[in-house]
């Protein structure tokens, strides 16, 4: 008869064979406790043994009420033991603040150990989405262990495509931190951790500066299928209106489609704005040329704010007052997440935000 020491590395070497040989897929469960235990007429203790060993080297994991199911292949060769992430941000060289949030996380994969593979999804928002899919798929063929996610937005089917997403990363047992943005509606907070800012403080923040500048009327210009985050930049603004004891109807909310001119045009001949806040600093470069191309003063005709801080926003002609967003410490915070979620897959869903800067430049002064 074997001893129970014998039997527990039978059972062991038995299902890293099965695994190596394939035949379990990434996130696939396997037999249970019970049924192994029949198999090889042993106690079901033995056999948690056999498992734990392989849950320690981070092959299986067990989660409460699911069962043991494969997380990551066998290493073999003396592997390093580095570990691979993924990035799925459909914003990417549209939206400018994820390359330095991108670059600081890629910076530190030396320092955490870790390989980080880019992924293109393309430039259309319908390409967008549809490239956003495939690239879920491919990181989860190549079975990393985690994903940087920035949901998609702008787009009709947006909440859809964004939960269809996750249920992929859901089902494959990968963990997501997202960036930027949850893919709920606030004060919802979705179950997947999250890094970005305090929206709510951004809008707040230039809210009291342009009640300080003796702005009454204030357009915030915004766009169809936007994030959650620009939302709550909103709810940030109207709660500094309200504070100063301004009418709630001081604050408009205009939302813009694609042609910039046409608002441009509207803004210049109804006169009934003296600010604008614009969702980000990109479609505020974009209407504060329009606007100046119609003759409209900044800031003495209109003063404008934006949100992110981009490269070009002091370039512009009239450098622009804008929110600053923390990039490099949202990346690093994002990396500290995702080690400690790889680590501790029980641990509950975390919300980090961080403080920005609000930058006073000559478009609101």
């Amino acid at each position: 008869m074997k001893s129970r020491k014998n039997k527990t590395q039978e059972i062991y070497e038995f299902l890293k064979q099965e695994i190596e040989s394939g035949a379990y897929e990434m996130g696939e469960l396997l037999p249970t406790d019970l049924q192994i235990s029949e198999k090889f007429k042993t106690s079901r203790p033995t056999v948690a043994k056999a498992v734990q060993r392989l849950v320690d080297e981070n092959v299986l994991a067990r989660k409460a009420g699911f069962g043991t199911y494969l997380k990551n292949k066998p290493q073999v060769g003396g592997s390093d033991d580095k570990i691979t992430l993924g990035l799925l941000i459909p914003s990417l060289g549209e939206t400018e603040i994820f390359e330095p949030i991108c670059g600081q996380i890629a910076s530190l994969a030396d320092s955490y150990n870790f390989n980080l593979l880019w992924g293109n999804t393309g430039s259309s928002l319908d390409k967008s989405a549809a490239a956003a899919e495939q690239l879920a798929h491919k990181y989860i063929k190549e079975a990393v262990d985690g994903v940087f996610f920035t949901p998609i937005e702008l787009h009709q089917d947006s909440e859809v495509i964004n939960a269809r997403i996750l249920e992929l990363f859901k089902n494959a047992h990968i963990p997501v931190t997202l960036l930027d943005r949850d893919v709920v509606q606030a004060p919802l907070k979705s179950e997947y951790d999250l890094i970005g800012i305090n929206n709510i403080e951004a809008g707040y923040l230039i809210g009291s500066h342009l009640v300080e500048k003796k702005c009454r009327s204030i357009a915030f210009i915004t766009r169809p299928h936007i994030a959650s985050t620009v939302h709550m930049r909103l709810m940030g603004l109207r709660e500094a209106i309200l504070q100063a004891g301004l009418p709630h109807d001081s604050v408009e909310e205009l939302i813009v489609e694609e042609d910039i001119d046409n608002l441009a045009r509207q803004i210049s001949s109804e006169k009934r704005f003296d600010a604008l806040a614009i969702y980000n600093d990109a479609a505020a470069a974009e209407l504060s040329i329009a606007l100046d191309q119609l003759g409209v003063n900044i800031p003495q005709d209109i003063k404008i704010c934006a949100f992110d801080d981009v490269k070009y926003a002091k370039l512009l002609k009239t450098p622009l007052t804008t929110y600053r967003q923390p990039c490099r410490d949202i990346g690093a915070t994002a990396v500290e997440i995702m080690i400690s979620r790889i680590k501790n897959p029980s641990l509950s869903a975390r919300k980090v935000l961080l403080h920005g800067e609000l930058i006073i430049r000559e478009s609101s002064k």
